[in-house]
């Protein structure tokens, strides 16, 4: 239990980083301009979608 705890904290900690603080920044400012019309929805998914394949491509290089 302590060791998932302590996991959990980790985890916690590497979300505060810099590059996740801009790209969470990006895409709620997206979403708060698509939802007042000044973004159009196509924008708004080619960015999201960059920007969650931008993570999961480096998930999945670290892991090898």
């Amino acid at each position: 239990m302590k060791e998932a705890l302590t996991q959990f904290l980790i985890n916690l900690a590497n979300l505060f980083k810099v590059k996740t603080i801009l790209s969470l920044a990006v895409i709620i400012t997206t979403c708060i301009l698509t939802f007042k019309n000044v973004v159009s929805v196509e924008a708004f998914m080619a960015i999201a979608s960059a920007i969650v394949t931008y993570y999961f491509t480096k998930n999945k290089e670290k892991e090898e």
